[in-house]
């Protein structure tokens, strides 16, 4: 299935479009959390829960039919944020801890560059165009919606935690690169250029650089919902 090709424009109107409607949403989710009681609270984590697997199922049979991103080795839901959008569901429907930790923290720091800096083989007006967006839309309206909606709070090393399981993913997923030649994790080099991984070293040796300043955010994104009983 060919689909013309649409260069993408970063900062175009069409990307600060789906910048402002994925922050006005992410706006709407946390003022309804903060508003209704648990059984409100607990049917909009139903609500998104069943949005995001639809909206991971169909983006994997779309690319079954579509050349968009080549053949079938790359296209596998082996990306960070394809395992990002499992947790993200495991997280609103059973709001399970560990789910919760690492979508919250992964999510704020590795898919939102996604939104800034997007790997996109194409742009708008294309599908992928909305597939991409959509897709990254949702994981960051559900990573800061997720203290709100599941009541889950920081405490201890929960930053530290999540940052072994992303370095986990890390060096699982090298062997598979090198099996298949992709690049899922960006483990053989940037997606783009103009992202920070620029200005760490060479793949994938640049996540070994960036291990004290991930860390260092992480700490940072635990204060506004470290839990306080937890001192």
């Amino acid at each position: 299935m060919n689909e013309p090709y649409y260069p993408f424009i970063r900062w175009s109107s069409e990307h600060i479009t789906a910048l402002v409607i994925t922050i006005a949403l992410a706006a709407l989710v946390l003022y309804l959390g903060t508003k209704l009681k648990e059984r409100g609270r607990i049917i909009i984590c139903r609500i998104l829960a069943g949005i995001i697997a639809l909206q991971f199922l169909s983006e994997y049979v779309w690319r079954a039919f579509s050349d968009t991103y080549g053949s079938w080795e790359y296209n596998l839901p082996l990306h960070f944020c394809s395992f990002m959008s499992i947790f993200a569901f495991i997280a609103l429907w059973w709001r399970w801890r560990p789910a919760c930790t690492l979508v919250y923290f992964g999510v704020l720091v590795g898919s939102i560059q996604g939104l800034i800096t997007p790997a996109m083989a194409n742009g708008y007006p294309s599908l992928a165009f909305y597939v991409f967006f959509i897709a990254h839309g949702l994981l960051l309206i559900v990573a800061l919606a997720i203290p709100v909606l599941t009541g889950w709070r920081a405490r201890g090393y929960d930053d530290v935690k999540a940052l072994l399981l992303m370095d986990a993913y890390v060096l699982l997923i090298i062997p598979i690169n090198l099996w298949l030649d992709t690049n899922y994790g960006y483990t053989q080099g940037v997606p783009i250029r103009g992202t920070l991984l620029d200005y760490l070293g060479s793949a994938p040796w640049y996540y070994l650089w960036a291990q004290l300043p991930v860390l260092a955010v992480f700490r940072l994104l635990m204060l506004p919902v470290h839990d306080k009983n937890d001192d």
